[in-house]
C-alpha cells in the first residue's frame, strides 16, 4: 500500500515547511509520508496518538515538532527526545537535520518497537532508540534535551538534569501558561523564550531553552 498522500495534505505540508524555513526536498516529504502512514497503521493497536486526521497529525505533531528547530543553534549536536513516545520531537528533527545524532528514551516498549521500525523504514543512520526511564539513564550524556511529554520545567530539571552535558540545555514547548512554572525556577537557573507561530493555525508556542547551572 502507498505512503503518498494527496495532493491538499502535500501542499499543506510544503507550505508549512515553508513558514519554518525549511527546505522542502523530495527525501523529506518522502519521509514524512512514510511516518505519517506507519504512525496511522500502528496507532489502529498501540494508541499512539489520540489524533485522527491528516491535518492534525500534520500540524499538531509534525511541525509542533519541528518548531524546535527554532532553538537549535546549527552545528553538530547530541540530541536526547526525553519521553519521546511516538518519537516526537526527535524524528521530525532527525529527518531534517541528519548532522544530529538525536536518542529517542522511552520506556514503553510498545512504542520503543515502533520508533525502532521508523528508524528502519526512514534509514535514519543518526537517530538511536534507548527503552528505558529518563532517571535511569547513567551512562550517557548530551548537548541538548528536548521533550513534548507532559513534564513541568521544575521536574523535568529534577528527573533529567543528569543527562546533560556542562553548557547543556533543555527545550520545552509551552503553551500560553508557561509562565505560572518559570516563575518556580530557582534563582541563578538561566533560561530564554523563543515565541513561534504554529504552521497551519493562529497558536503561539513558547520554546523554553533552561540551561544547566
Amino acid at each position: 500500500m502507498t505512503a503518498e498522500i494527496d495532493q491538499k495534505l502535500r501542499n499543506l505540508f510544503i507550505n508549512g515547511l515553508n513558514k519554518l524555513e525549511i527546505a522542502s526536498s523530495d527525501i523529506i516529504i518522502s519521509s514524512f509520508e512514510q511516518y505519517l502512514y506507519e504512525l496511522k497503521k500502528w496507532n489502529r493497536a498501540y494508541n499512539l496518538t489520540a489524533l485522527k486526521t491528516d491535518e492534525d497529525i500534520i500540524v499538531k505533531h509534525f511541525f509542533d515538532s519541528l518548531l524546535y528547530l527554532k532553538a537549535i543553534p546549527d552545528g553538530v549536536w547530541s540530541i536526547c527526545d526525553v519521553g519521546s513516545g511516538a518519537g516526537f520531537p526527535g524524528i521530525p528533527v532527525a529527518i531534517v537535520r541528519p548532522e544530529l545524532t538525536i536518542t529517542l528514551i522511552e520506556s514503553s516498549r510498545k512504542k520503543c518497537a515502533f520508533l525502532r521500525q521508523i528508524k528502519k523504514i526512514l534509514l535514519l543512520k543518526n537517530t538511536d532508540v534507548l527503552e528505558a526511564r529518563v532517571e535511569d539513564v547513567k551512562d550517557r550524556s548530551f548537548d541538548i534535551a528536548v521533550t513534548r511529554a507532559l513534564f513541568n520545567v521544575k521536574d523535568l530539571i529534577k528527573k533529567a538534569g543528569h543527562i546533560l552535558k556542562k553548557d547543556g540545555f533543555f527545550i520545552l514547548n509551552k503553551g500560553p501558561r508557561f509562565e505560572a512554572e518559570i516563575k518556580y525556577l530557582s534563582q541563578g537557573v538561566k533560561f530564554a523564550i523563543i515565541k513561534v507561530l504554529l504552521p497551519g493555525t493562529s497558536l503561539q508556542r513558547n520554546l523554553i531553552k533552561i540551561y544547566k547551572l
